[in-house]
């Protein structure tokens, strides 16, 4: 026999779907039994009450008890093989009819009446007239006579009752039987419906495990399995999502250090072609030697500011979401900044015109990263302004945002270019950047830097005309803060 159909999900199922239904059936049918049971009993007991009533009324209180034996009165008392009616003495000792004098019996009903209460016994084995063995209802009443207390035995034979709860009982495995019969034909139009999705997601996972991630499971019901179904669809997207996402981190990757490799080759080139220029004799040449020199000079500058923009992109991938952040003053950073760049300014003879806020303007950020930020771009629009030129910085704030605008008068940036400008190792003018000791990364690091603090840099250009970049902050919430520093130093806190 084949093991593996045993392990199906649809057996598994209706196994335990049929299990399930016999547990109901046979607790709910117990329970049903024995609530019919107790119905029984209940009625046995008012009937057994009634006829002891009347022998009451009919037999004992109006005869004395010689009399009981053969008073009339018992031709109106109806009583069967199956129904049985007995006085007996305050002792339990059978006193009439004819037929139950001197009779004993030890049943419990009897012994709650020698004590003076009514009893009702279940269930209780005893002999009849004919010595036969009866399963018993029995009930017993004590009253009072004028000649002493007569306890009124009734007692039924519980066959009538045994047989309406066998019958009952073969009707309740009737209907177990008839139950399990339907539930297998509604498996089989049901199985498919509920394994269905299961199996589809097993057959997916197996595709998924093989790298294959374009299969989905049908969803065709609102249900749990549906619902399971569907968040199982959902999770092979985001994985194909994040595997994209890896496959485009692994090309930039191999893009970056291509880009790399290639910034650092053009300055090691020129410098070992001037140093072996300097070996070859060039070094006897003063002049030509001097010239040489400077030059290796600024190659290796170029390659230091790489190496050192390379090593802050490092720290930012590293340590994103692990900057220490306090409240600071935009409004005095700014003004900080500005100090530090007026020496470029002047170089070029151009005026940095700063529209002064009057309130200080709180953000949460680390104060180091926000102001190679601000240094980055304003220095920018210094390199790449002309001379006699002026660079407009000018803070704006609403409820929920600073913003801090700076806006050059250089020669601007072509439309297909400004939505690279962010990428690293991206230059508008390649040969321009280079003369001027650029990397190609400033901006993108500008740009790491203000996401890990929430906020966004933007840029709009016209040729010809200039570039205006937007660095937009978020606000702080303890905005009210005051200090006695002076402006440019208000919770600004250097690291």
């Amino acid at each position: 026999m084949n093991l593996q159909r045993f392990n199906s999900i649809k057996l598994k199922l209706m196994v335990i779907y049929i299990s399930v239904v016999l547990i109901v059936m046979a607790v709910s049918g117990t329970f049903m039994l024995r609530q019919v049971r107790q119905m029984e009993y209940d009625l046995a007991e008012e009937n057994l009450r009634a006829l002891a009533d009347l022998v009451n009324a009919f037999v004992v209180q109006p005869n004395p008890r010689a009399q009981f034996i053969d008073t009339p009165a018992w031709d109106m008392i109806h009583t069967t093989d199956d129904i049985k009616v007995v006085l007996m003495s305050d002792l339990g000792i059978g006193i009439a009819p004819a037929g139950f004098v001197g009779w004993r019996v030890n049943d419990h009903s009897i012994s709650w009446a020698m004590s003076g209460l009514e009893g009702f016994s279940v269930g209780r084995v005893g002999m009849d007239l004919n010595d036969n063995e009866v399963q018993w209802l029995s009930f017993a009443m004590p009253v009072d006579h004028p000649e002493g207390r007569v306890i009124i035995n009734t007692r039924m034979s519980t066959e009538d009752v045994n047989a309406r709860l066998n019958q009952l009982t073969g009707i309740l495995l009737i209907a177990v039987f008839v139950v399990l019969v339907l539930t297998l034909v509604a498996w089989f139009f049901l199985a498919d419906t509920l394994a269905r999705p299961i199996i589809g997601m097993a057959r997916v996972a197996r595709g998924m495990a093989a790298g294959d991630l374009s299969k989905k499971i049908p969803v065709n019901s609102g249900d749990e399995i549906g619902v399971l179904a569907k968040n199982f669809n959902y999770m092979t997207d985001e994985i194909s999502r994040h595997l994209e996402q890896q496959k485009k981190m692994d090309e930039a990757r191999k893009e970056f250090v291509a880009n790399v490799s290639h910034e650092l080759r053009t300055p090691l080139t020129n410098i070992r072609s001037y140093t072996e220029t300097l070996i070859d004799g060039a070094m006897e040449d003063p002049v030509m030697a001097r010239k040489f020199l400077e030059i290796v000079d600024e190659e290796a500058k170029r390659m230091t500011a790489l190496v050192t923009d390379l090593l802050e992109l490092s720290r930012i991938d590293a340590k994103r979401g692990e900057l220490e952040l306090d409240v600071v003053d935009l409004l005095g950073l700014v003004r900080l900044t500005l100090r530090q760049c007026q020496v470029l300014a002047e170089q070029k003879n151009q005026l940095l015109w700063f529209n002064d806020a009057k309130d200080s303007c709180f953000i949460l950020a680390n104060a180091t990263r926000i102001s190679q930020v601000i240094t980055n771009v304003l220095s920018n629009a210094i390199k790449y302004s002309g001379e006699r030129t002026t660079i407009h910085v000018m803070i704006s704030s609403d409820e929920m945002h600073h913003r801090v605008s700076i806006r050059d008068e250089g020669m601007g940036i072509p439309p297909e270019d400004l939505t690279h400008i962010f990428e690293r190792f991206y230059r508008v003018d390649k040969a321009r950047s280079r003369a001027m000791g650029g990397t190609g990364l400033g901006l993108a690091i500008a740009k790491e830097i203000m996401e890990e603090h929430g906020g966004t840099i933007t840029a709009t250009s016209t040729v010809g005309e200039g570039t205006t970049m937007v660095l937009k902050f978020k606000r702080a919430e303890n905005e009210d803060e005051t200090s006695d520093a002076p402006p440019e130093m208000q919770r600004v806190k250097y690291v």
